[in-house]
């Protein structure tokens, strides 16, 4: 079969690979055909970041921590594309939740769905698979990519979600990833309390931030706010829901009540936490590589608490599934590219907010009656 591999900075190619058999009875084999960009996945695509990861780590800017799992991930060649949308062609004698010709989201983080932390909810560290197990990234190889043919799920049961007929899955494929991480940065918070201010600092990463919109306007937060001084996406953020936006941090003068940090960088970091309010929240869905202090006696003299960590995918997915099929959230406003399967080199190499790739289903016709 055919793998789209991730090479090097602005290098991505076709190469053949072995076919995934079946091998266990709670195993699925599922065919991609949607697959959508990751911010993450910019990070290496337009920078030569491994090798300043490791020049960082020399003269001690760079968190180790960083280097040991993320410059791994991130180094080629691998299997690219984490974010997809899929139909099930395959499923082992003990799978019973999903069948061939099922329309499903393939979370990008590997899960059994039974150890202490998957019931839990805490699917991003399942005890089942070593540390950081995701489909297209590097330090894991043998999961292989969303951009293949066919892609093996081993716990089908408990990883994929079915997508119902009637809603169109294309602008779903960053449910695997991107679309939970917004998530657990915005829903939370205001499920306690809808009639909060929200601001959020975007850029990098790219989409999470947009798509926190969305989620806030979908929750019924009182005010969104949204700064990004590094890409040209104010105009859209605007369309989509926000009721500000500022081109700079400077800009941002008052205090939230929810701040979601999305600039990945010590700076925006600094502003996000000095600008929430008195016993409120700072959520960051950024990843931080340079050490950094944090403004502490600030944080505790006013009661802000900061949240970070890993998306757990498949446990939000569901959620944001409800919200949709609600019809309070449409995630085809982040879209801002799609392409074909055949032009996906250029596709996924074009500087966007969201770029997905499509091709035609096999079992469209079945499902749509």
């Amino acid at each position: 079969m055919k793998q789209l591999f991730f090479v090097k900075k602005g290098k991505l190619e076709w190469r053949d690979a072995a076919l995934p058999q079946l091998t266990h009875a709670h195993e699925a084999l599922v065919r991609p055909f949607a697959v959508a960009k990751c911010d993450l996945d910019d990070l290496y695509l337009f920078d030569h970041i491994v090798p300043k990861l490791t020049i960082g780590k020399l003269f001690g800017i760079v968190d180790p921590l960083f280097n040991q799992y993320f410059g791994k991930m991130i180094s080629g060649p691998f299997a690219f594309g984490h974010e997809c949308v899929a139909e099930v062609l395959e499923v082992g004698d003990q799978v019973t939740h999903v069948k061939a010709g099922a329309v499903v989201s393939v979370p990008f983080q590997l899960s059994c769905g039974s150890c202490v932390n998957c019931t839990n909810g805490i699917t991003s560290s399942c005890q089942h698979f070593p540390k950081l197990s995701t489909y297209g990234l590097g330090l894991h190889l043998q999961f292989g990519g969303a951009m293949s043919d066919v892609v093996k799920v081993p716990y089908a049961d408990t990883m994929l979600l079915e997508i119902p007929a009637h809603i169109d899955p294309v602008h779903l494929a960053s449910l695997s990833d991107n679309v939970p991480d917004a998530y657990r940065a915005i829903v939370p918070y205001l499920e306690k309390n809808a009639s909060q201010s929200v601001l959020i600092l975007g850029g990098r990463p790219r989409s999470i931030g947009l798509y926190c919109i969305l989620l806030a306007k979908a929750m019924g937060a009182r005010e969104i706010v949204y700064v990004d001084e590094i890409n040209d996406d104010l105009a859209l953020a605007k369309n989509i829901g926000a009721d500000t936006c500022h081109a700079s941090l400077t800009e941002v003068k008052d205090r939230y009540d929810i701040v979601v940090e999305a600039t990945s960088s010590g700076k925006g970091l600094n502003v996000a936490l000095t600008s929430v309010k008195n016993y409120g929240v700072c959520t960051s869905v950024g990843i931080y590589p340079k050490k950094f202090a944090l403004p502490l006696v600030h944080m505790y003299i006013n009661g802000i608490t900061h949240k970070t960590g890993l998306a757990n995918a498949r446990t939000d997915a569901g959620k944001v599934l409800t919200l949709i099929r609600e019809h309070k959230l449409d995630l085809s406003q982040v879209t801002t590219k799609l392409d074909t399967w055949n032009n996906a080199v250029d596709a996924f190499l074009s500087k966007t907010s969201k770029v997905i790739v499509t091709r035609d289903r096999l079992f469209h016709d079945s499902l749509a009656t």
